[in-house]
């Protein structure tokens, strides 16, 4: 309890921090001319976008769900994919995408092979991502962090060639302290796919992080700045890495300060560039989040 405490403290600190920190990138007068400036009919199309990139994941976790036998719809996919996101706005670091799969679980009854197939599509994301990354760090010139792309693409892929590197045993015995227990042979049993499975999962994978990518240019063109979309694949997947980090809500801050950093390259203000990122930060988040708390809601109901 102690502990859960601190670190709750620290986070709260931690995003304290960031709230200062983009404070003093507003400037509050620029802020006001850059809402009127608006377009509402691009922020309703980046929506419409982002459920489209929704389903496209949602498609991804059917793919695995049912590489065997057909156990769930694209509808269930969906509705477990928008739980995850409503997760996430609790959980740090997108570790809501774990989360979801309890409730697949209580939904559907599907137990080891939701855990496992939920575990495989984010490092499926983690691996496109990386991919990506491998691409855009080099046309940036970041040419270590492209080499830092690999290694990591190379090391999130381990897990899918060699199932029983991953610690079920483990798993199991922090999962007995809650008297849970996993059958571990069925866990492994999921992570094994065939190679034309692994290529036309990582294919929709990255055709999701471009769905991504369309989106914030999307939110990018509803405000008085020129971005191009190339430039946005580029950091897209820096972007992503950023939200990753653990000690804010719902990476609110550091996602904020990366997009002020890479749009200081265009010679576009910080406070524009910080409003573009909550723009998209909301959309992205909140909006998802808001149907995936209803999902659970009515999941409870029932």
């Amino acid at each position: 309890m102690k502990s859960k405490y601190s670190y709750t403290i620290l986070r709260l600190s931690i995003f304290f921090v960031f709230l200062v920190i983009l404070s003093t990138m507003i400037n509050f007068q620029l802020l006001r001319e850059a809402l009127l400036q608006v377009k509402g009919g691009l922020v309703a199309l980046a929506v419409a976008i982002y459920l489209v990139n929704i389903a496209i994941r949602a498609y991804r976790l059917q793919m695995l769900l049912n590489k065997d036998s057909k156990r769930i719809t694209l509808k269930d996919a969906y509705l477990i994919t928008l739980i995850g996101a409503a997760l996430n706005m609790v959980i740090p670091a997108t570790m809501g995408d774990i989360g979801r799969s309890y409730y697949g679980y209580k939904m559907y009854g599907i137990k080891e092979e939701m855990l496992s197939a939920t575990l495989i599509d984010k490092i499926f994301a983690l691996n496109s991502l990386f991919l990506l990354g491998f691409f855009s760090a080099f046309l940036m010139g970041y040419y270590w962090l492209g080499l830092a792309s690999v290694f990591a693409m190379i090391l999130s892929f381990l897990p899918l060639t060699f199932p029983r590197l991953v610690p079920w045993n483990l798993l199991n015995s922090i999962l007995h302290r809650f008297q849970k227990s996993l059958d571990a042979e069925k866990l492994i049993e999921t992570f094994r796919l065939s190679w034309s499975t692994k290529y036309r999962v990582m294919l929709v994978s990255v055709l999701g992080w471009l769905c991504t990518s369309v989106f914030f240019y999307t939110v990018c063109q509803a405000f008085p700045v020129v971005v191009h979309l190339g430039y946005v694949i580029v950091i897209m997947p820096i972007l992503t890495l950023v939200r990753l980090f653990p000690f804010t809500v719902n990476a609110l801050g550091p996602t904020e300060v990366a997009v002020a950093y890479f749009f200081s390259m265009l010679e576009i203000p910080p406070t524009v560039a910080v409003l573009i990122s909550l723009t998209a930060n909301i959309l992205s988040s909140v909006i998802p989040g808001v149907l995936g708390m209803g999902v659970i809601l009515a999941a409870r109901y029932k």
